[in-house]
């Protein structure tokens, strides 16, 4: 498979063994399924690029996390990525916020960064120049969206990078590998297709991630009659969506809308009248969403 991709990147190394020198200027991926590794020159692949490989292939880090040079960020770096021992002096439960930036920045410039703003008992553990984890206990002064939003905001004026998050869910410590593996998918998969949302979790990513995978003659036979029913009304894809978003409250959909709450409920009438899909109730609603979500994503293909 690493064969076609020469095409676009003529300058890559393709090999059948595992790299014995990852300096920086390249970038290294895995095909594990047929034992191959391709390396690229970071300079000629864009973020684009990239973000689409990791959702292809696994990339191989840098083993060394020499600029991981605290106890605790070593002993994290070591049992996530390098198959180390569980880190010491655990107790209780841990989550991962996982960080990427569009640009990079010099690993000791955001490590000093970081350390100024993060809460005291916060591991920063970096895995490049534009991507690093977030590692926390569970107690009661957790980083919330409105924190992480600041310390963007700060490292984004310092130095004109930008930020995305996605915070994981809390886990014990040896669940942790299985868990980081699943975690980083859902990361690389919500920057190819929600570029648009810094701060990104289990919860948001999800049910995208699902139709994703739903094959394509499924999509067809479960979601056409909702398409034809946007297609037919241009605007209705935007109450019934914001409708869902607000937990089917009405007041709270005309609210965000500017509509007035008749028009509101007017066109979820007609929506559940069109489809036969009851979206007042939990499972109705659940279906909707998976519609909406798929007709968005036909209509944002056909336009790029």
């Amino acid at each position: 498979m690493f064969t076609s991709l020469r095409k676009k990147f003529p300058a890559a190394i393709i090999q059948n063994h595992y790299p014995t020198s990852l300096e920086s200027t390249k970038i290294w991926f895995a095909n594990e399924e047929e034992d191959e590794f391709i390396g690229i020159d970071r300079s000629e692949i864009t973020q684009e690029e990239m973000e689409l490989l990791h959702c292809l292939f696994k990339e191989i880090i840098n083993p060394s996390g020499s600029i991981n040079d605290s106890p605790d960020s070593m002993e994290w770096f070591n049992f996530l990525y390098k198959n180390g021992p569980m880190p010491s002096n655990i107790d209780g439960e841990f989550r991962i916020i996982q960080f990427s930036m569009k640009e990079s920045l010099d690993q000791l410039l955001l490590r000093e960064a970081f350390q100024h703003l993060l809460p005291l008992n916060t591991i920063l553990v970096l895995q490049d120049d534009n991507m690093g984890l977030l590692i926390e206990g569970k107690n009661e002064w957790n980083l919330d969206e409105e924190q992480l939003l600041s310390i963007s905001h700060v490292i984004e004026s310092d130095f004109f990078v930008s930020l995305s998050y996605f915070i994981g869910q809390f886990h014990e410590v040896p669940q942790f590998p299985l868990t980081f593996k699943y975690e980083r998918e859902l990361f690389s998969f919500s920057r190819t297709v929600q570029k648009q949302a810094f701060i990104q979790s289990v919860v948001t990513v999800l049910p995208e991630f699902a139709l994703h995978h739903l094959p394509l003659e499924w999509k067809r036979q479960i979601f056409t009659k909702v398409a034809d029913t946007f297609q037919e009304d241009s605007e209705l894809i935007h109450t019934v969506k914001a409708f869902l978003e607000h937990q089917s409250n009405i007041s709270q959909t005309a609210k965000k809308l500017f509509m007035h709450r008749n028009s509101v409920q007017y066109r979820i009438d007609k929506f559940i009248e069109k489809t036969n899909i009851d979206i007042k109730t939990f499972q109705g609603g659940i279906l909707a969403y998976f519609a909406c979500l798929n007709f968005q994503s036909d209509n944002l293909h056909k336009k790029e």
